[in-house]
């Protein structure tokens, strides 16, 4: 019995088969990084960004470049014929000029093979502008937006340097509610800083469902080298990071109380580079932290959204 909605599922409703996401570099930056919020970027993030990261590329024609590239190699993996493009790293719709971003996404789209996009972005970086072309182009393909929201916790939000609070992020899904309401907007959250309070699970499943968000993508907190986090790991002293059973017990508390209804793209992260992971230990393994995690649902007999109440 499945345990929770997976966002395959989710996706294979929408679009009717196997739909799978292929990343490409669009070679924005950060408010983090280039000087406006800082330019340490959020604590836990490292020099790539994220896996995805490729180096400074990623205009018009090199994002189409970027897709003939990779689309046959996950074809030929899975046996799909549905695609859709990825802007993962970095912040996605940072930049001066709605110009450069439609340029960006329409080189993407003009893939015959990519049914819609997936824009990885902060909540304060959606200004009217963006908003109007994120409305216009979900009104003609599939749009989804991944909110990095990171926590609904104010003092966590400050630890992780992130450079703005909850309210923000709440503002943030309003607007995309009202004013690009056919945008699928998932919500990013990380699982495990020092300053989390004890029931910050559940709170942040409650949150979510009253914001109407769609989806939601989980991460445990990781000490990377490279990063604020490895420099206070080392130099200030070796905080608390989460065992895999406590991780595990913390994500079955967040399903119970979220929304059956909202899909879940992802339990855990797995570091892409385990040798520059420092903590915890268990982010190097690929494969045995999920399957614990399916094990630890089912023996506890948790099922997203027993807990939810409508309101």
């Amino acid at each position: 019995m499945e345990r929770f909605y997976s966002y395959s599922d989710y996706l294979k409703g929408t679009f009717g088969d196997r739909t799978y996401k292929v990343v490409v570099n669009s070679g924005l930056t950060c408010p983090t990084r280039d000087g406006t919020l800082g330019k340490k970027a959020c604590a836990f993030c490292d020099v790539r960004g994220s896996s995805s990261y490729y180096g400074k590329i990623g205009r018009g024609k090199e994002v189409r470049d970027q897709l003939e590239e990779r689309i046959p190699r996950i074809r030929e993996r899975f046996g799909s014929q549905r695609f859709l493009a990825y802007f993962q790293s970095y912040t996605n719709t940072y930049t001066d000029s709605v110009t450069e971003l439609r340029e960006l996404y329409e080189a993407a789209l003009s893939h015959p093979e990519v049914q819609g996009l997936c824009i990885g972005t902060r909540p304060d970086c959606l200004p009217p502008a963006v908003l109007e072309l994120l409305r216009e182009l979900s009104e003609k393909t599939y749009v989804s937006l991944e909110l990095g929201v990171q926590s609904f916790e104010d003092p966590t939000l400050e630890w992780l340097d992130r450079g703005h609070d909850a309210e923000c992020s709440r503002q943030a899904i309003q607007k995309l509610r009202t004013q690009a309401p056919r945008v699928d907007v998932g919500v990013h959250l990380i699982f495990g800083s020092p300053t989390d309070s004890k029931t910050s699970p559940e709170l942040a499943a409650e949150e979510i469902n009253r914001s109407g968000a769609h989806g939601v993508k989980l991460h445990q907190l990781m000490v990377l080298e490279r990063t604020e986090l490895a420099r206070r790991w080392r130099e200030e002293s070796q905080f608390r990071v989460l065992s895999l059973e406590e991780y595990a017990d913390q994500v079955g508390r967040f399903l119970a109380h979220l929304n059956p209804q909202i899909y879940v793209e992802r339990l855990c992260a797995t570091s892409s580079h385990p040798e520059e992971c420092i903590a915890p230990e268990w982010s190097k393994l690929r494969w045995e932290p999920l399957n614990f995690l399916n094990r630890w649902l089912e023996e506890k007999q948790i099922r997203q959204g027993s807990r939810f109440t409508s309101f």
